[in-house]
């Protein structure tokens, strides 16, 4: 081999080595490295101390929905609603 194509060779592996790292880098300055970002705000995905919004958002769905089917059964209760009258002479099966 000449010194040319093993100059080439080198060249072509060393830069296939060092392709993957400059994929990986960032201009941001928000990104993890930069420490004055991660002291202003050290988690800043997080809302709460447990939860992201998308978890917050999905508890108060659920807990919206079982909160309505709750009252709804509950004024079934109070009016009587849930089940038929016995006043009726009639057999029921309640």
């Amino acid at each position: 081999m000449t010194r040319s194509t093993i100059t080439k060779a080198v060249a072509t592996l060393i830069a296939a080595a060092l392709l993957p790292l400059a994929a990986c880098s960032s201009s941001s300055s928000t990104h993890a490295g930069n420490v004055g970002s991660i002291r202003s705000n050290p988690s800043p995905a997080m809302q709460t101390l447990a939860q992201r919004p998308s978890d917050r958002a999905s508890t108060h769905a659920y807990t919206w929905d079982t909160d309505i089917r709750a009252m709804q059964e509950d004024f079934d209760h109070v009016f009587h609603l849930n089940r038929p009258s016995r006043l009726h002479s009639n057999i029921k099966p309640y």
